[in-house]
């Protein structure tokens, strides 16, 4: 071979090398499904945008998006690293320390109002710190903040104290032990705990940029300070229309964020008729109903390609199926009678002779399609201690018909006093059958008011009924959180009641699963809410998304890991 040939198969040989290692780059590099836009749909305006306060899978959505805790969740519900690098645990899991993040810093829109610059005016990302958390979690148990969210807080020393006035926030069991370095004590073993950081209620605020705020914190772009993958950009936020985030170039997390950003659509789009009814056409071509509840949600701006994921109803749900897309559901609800026991019925003897003369076999045959009966307050998924809540207990303790109920509930209604019962179109049935069975037991007149779910969720939250059909999803799966917020005072305790009885059951410095059916057959037996039927919230995306996090008990979609295949 001559020295010609030689050089000519050594040169092509090196440039096959170097497209091999361009190859390999590009394989290891930016994934191809990256750097798109996501679309979603939310089915209202977040009433705030505050971590400590918001609640809903639709702000918590868009909050775990510009926030991050201690720990984030993976597909299979699994703390991972988040704000913290790692955690230790002591031998009986009741004290926690958390290892944050050193290159972890507040990547959001007025930076310069809580930065120092350098001699050049430069102006430095400013540190997050464990103080951050510190400051967050006493001002969510705070009395004058009223956070309808901070049940899963009521596992920390000291937290029942601080949130009813009887301490101080700085005897809540948090530390700051370093500017990196949280130390968080607890009132009873709870292995689980890295998992309930990861719930915007435990997301960090820092305390400068909070009080610059003045009383706005949340409400809008320029009161809103971030530590997440993604931030508000300028303009991003038109109230009542749409809302976007971007991908923070500041946030340096395990993993950095797949999609570009993040465009999210507020409510109804009447613009879009004329593909809402083509994509029902497709729908009914299917084999699916076109009802009235499915034309009017997002499930037409998913099969016509305008939306990449959106909650769904029911109804919905079927259509999206028919339709080829992908849908998830988490049973996480239970729907049940509920009674104000602040008003007409403060009295439990009143709750329970109205309960009791109900008959509950025509109920169940009134329940909606695709829902299960409900033998227990707190839903199926529930958990404590790291095992299935309803494993460790009884079940089945709802109140049964008395014959007495009729003579006992006369005697203790109130003379001359209105009562209505509040429900949706879905469970107007329910509701009906309900008011027929009064009105036969007790030979007066009940009213019955059916309202969008807006409207009810809105009422019962300000205590604005007597009786209501209510979805109760607690906030996260933990079975002492979904029965800790019927405390007296406890923000986000619907049912207004207040009864140290129950109080005392869940107050001690260790909690059981013992002590936790004691509370749960006290709910039942005092009829502060009567368990009808589990429910179920579904999400529909499109089947070229790929990555997105489902968290079911209102935890909302985590879009972090998210991309869409060509």
């Amino acid at each position: 071979m001559t020295a010609g040939g030689t050089f000519v198969k050594r040169v092509l040989a090196l440039l096959c090398s170097v497209v091999l290692l361009a190859v390999s780059l590009c394989g290891c590099g930016t994934p191809k499904n990256a750097n798109k836009t996501i679309k979603i749909k939310l089915a209202s305006e977040p009433a705030t945008l505050d971590p400590q306060v918001a609640q809903g899978s639709d702000s918590v959505t868009v909050i775990s998006a510009l926030y991050e805790g201690l720990c984030r969740l993976d597909s299979s519900g699994k703390a991972v690293p988040g704000a913290a690098t790692s955690w230790q645990a002591n031998s009986d899991s009741t004290e926690f320390t958390f290892n944050i993040r050193s290159n972890a810093v507040w990547n959001g829109n007025v930076q310069t109002l809580i930065s120092n610059s350098d001699n050049n005016g430069k102006v430095s990302p400013t540190p997050l710190t464990a103080s951050d958390f510190v400051f967050a979690w006493q001002r969510a148990l705070d009395t004058k903040t009223a956070s309808p969210i901070c049940s899963p807080m009521m596992c920390i020393e000291n937290s029942v104290q601080v949130h009813s006035g009887a301490m101080s926030a700085d005897r809540l069991g948090v530390t700051a032990k370093d500017s990196h370095t949280l130390v968080v004590r607890l009132r009873y073993t709870c292995p689980e705990f890295p998992k309930l950081t990861a719930q915007s209620v435990f997301m960090p605020c820092n305390q400068q940029f909070f009080n610059y705020a003045a009383g706005r914190y949340g409400m809008e772009r320029a009161t809103i300070l971030g530590n997440g993958p993604f931030s508000i950009p300028n303009y991003g936020w038109d109230h009542g229309k749409s809302l976007t985030a971007n991908r923070a170039e500041t946030y340096k997390g395990t993993t950095a964020p797949l999609p570009s950003a993040l465009s999210f659509t507020i409510g109804s789009d009447s613009s879009d008729s004329t593909s809402s009814q083509a994509a029902m056409n497709s729908a009914s071509v299917s084999g699916t109903s076109s009802d009235s509840t499915v034309s009017a949600g997002s499930i037409q701006q998913l099969i016509a390609g305008k939306l990449d994921a959106s909650a769904l109803n029911a109804s919905e749900a079927s259509a999206a199926r028919a339709a080829g897309l992908t849908v998830t559901s988490f049973q996480d609800t239970t729907v049940g009678l509920c009674f104000n026991a602040s008003g007409i019925f403060k009295s439990a003897d009143l709750r329970r002779a109205f309960v009791q003369v109900l008959h509950r076999n025509t109920l169940m045959n009134l329940l909606p399609a695709g829902t299960q009966p409900a033998d227990d307050i707190l839903p199926p998924a529930v958990t404590f201690g790291g095992q299935s809540y309803h494993s460790q207990v009884s079940s089945g303790q709802y109140l049964k018909q008395s014959a007495s109920a009729a003579s006992e509930g006369s005697k203790l209604l109130p003379k001359g006093k209105k009562i209505t019962l509040l429900c949706t179109d879905e469970t107007k049935a329910l509701a009906s059958e309900m008011l027929a069975n009064w009105n036969q037991a007790f030979q007066t007149y009940f009213s019955l008011t059916s309202v969008d779910d807006a409207t009810l969720l809105a009422n019962v939250s300000s205590g604005s009924y007597d009786a209501v059909i209510y979805p109760y999803t607690p906030v996260n799966a933990n079975a002492f959180t979904a029965l800790v917020c019927f405390q007296s005072g406890l923000g986000g305790n619907f049912t207004q009641l207040k009864d140290t009885a129950y109080d005392q059951i869940l107050s001690g410095s260790s909690v059981n699963s013992s002590q936790l059916a004691q509370a749960e057959k006290y709910l039942n037996d005092h009829a502060v809410f009567y368990p009808l039927y589990y429910a179920r919230h579904f999400y529909g995306v499109q089947p070229s998304l790929t990555g997105v996090l489902y968290h079911p008990f209102g935890g909302g979609l985590d879009f972090h890991s998210t991309g869409k295949n060509s």
